[in-house]
């Protein structure tokens, strides 16, 4: 890698464009392509190439801003994570510190759902994510829990968020979309018989609210149950 990077170090300002354009590559001129490109695709799917032939660059051009695919992914990724850092302020309450957090982080993945491939695929170990993980950490730690217990809630938290937001994504765009899948889905329910499927006679309509009402109603219990509970024993 070392040896390609060196290799790449060439000029990068005025690159010709094929239709006669110029583009000057910086980071975030980078990244708003990849972002694009992203929006089409998936993480697995993209590559340095397809991204090359979006800015009219070589695909080694890349390698004077970031070290390599990843290094691009992980920045892109967590500049999508930046809604949730900007303006956050602890406070002496780390229960809702936690709460108010995992919320904001979810809200932003599915603001920008190009991140949520990016995140479930590891942390991005850039400023936002590190921001994110100082903040739960250090709540976690002030609310008295062991430091293993700390960490491993930590992990249930933030699993929580991002498949939270994985789970939604699909849907979490157009509310009009949402609400004709979920008419849909409990119109199957109630065709059901009932004498096989009582539960889901009684239960059926209410099926499928507000998925954001689901995650506060999960997180909130995760945090009863592993911030709130041991400090009551």
């Amino acid at each position: 890698m070392k040896g390609t990077t060196r290799r790449s170090r060439t000029s990068l300002r005025n690159v010709p464009k094929p239709d006669g354009a110029r583009v000057r590559l910086n980071r975030d001129v980078i990244c708003r392509a990849a972002q694009d490109l992203l929006g089409e695709g998936d993480a697995e799917s993209f590559s340095l190439r397809a991204l090359g032939d979006r800015l009219g660059v070589d695909p080694t051009a890349f390698y004077r801003h970031f070290e390599d695919k990843e290094d691009l992914l992980r920045e892109v990724g967590d500049r999508a994570l930046a809604p949730a850092t900007k303006g956050f302020v602890s406070t002496e309450d780390p229960a809702d510190d936690i709460r108010r957090l995992c919320i904001g982080v979810r809200r932003a993945l599915l603001k920008n759902q190009v991140a949520i491939s990016i995140t479930s695929r590891g942390p991005t170990r850039h400023l936002n994510e590190l921001r994110i993980t100082e903040i739960l950490l250090d709540a976690l730690l002030r609310a008295g829990l062991d430091h293993k217990v700390a960490v491993l809630s930590y992990h249930v938290f933030i699993e929580f968020t991002v498949g939270s937001a994985a789970l939604d994504a699909p849907l979490a765009v157009s509310a009009a979309v949402r609400r004709e899948t979920y008419q849909r889905w409990r119109s199957d329910y109630r065709a059901l018989p009932a004498d096989e499927y009582p539960a889901i006679t009684t239960l059926g309509p209410g099926l499928y609210p507000s998925s954001d009402a689901v995650f506060e109603l999960g997180i909130g219990a995760l945090i009863d149950r592993l911030v709130i509970a041991p400090n009551k024993t």
